[in-house]
């Protein structure tokens, strides 16, 4: 079930996102995967993420089979999936309905929100120094 949702949640962003120009299937693809890493982020921090990506040994091209393994693994989530695929609309539509600048402003106070976020959540699970170590 989940190729199934991963290969709509893609179709979903590559139409809704062509709708908005062709650069703006570019701007979906994009702003979905920035969401995607974001969100896994969240739980896993951002050393975590990279590594569920899968970035720091990926090769060329990207059609490999142990390159499209690792892929699988991000979406193993559904509700990451959906949060992802449903910010990348809404980017989206609020390109087609707002001014550019006024999107690109929307689209960097909520990466530096949700970074922000990632960096408070993976503060709170570090140790303190100076505290005992269990």
């Amino acid at each position: 079930m989940q190729i199934w949702l991963a290969a709509f949640a893609a179709a979903l962003i590559v139409v809704i996102g062509y709708a908005g120009g062709p650069p703006g299937a570019l701007v979906a693809l994009l702003s979905f995967l920035i969401a995607l890493f974001l969100l896994w982020a969240r739980d896993l921090g951002f050393k975590g993420a990279w590594e569920r990506f899968g970035l720091q040994t990926f090769s060329p091209p990207l059609w490999k089979p142990e390159n499209l393994e690792r892929f699988k693994a991000l979406f193993v989530d559904e509700q990451k999936l959906v949060k992802a695929t449903t910010i990348s609309v809404a980017l989206i539509a609020a390109a087609m309905l707002l001014p550019r600048n006024l999107v690109i402003f929307i689209f960097a106070a909520t990466l530096a929100l949700g970074v922000f976020e990632v960096y408070r959540n993976s503060k709170s699970v570090t140790a303190q120094p100076g505290t005992r170590i269990n």
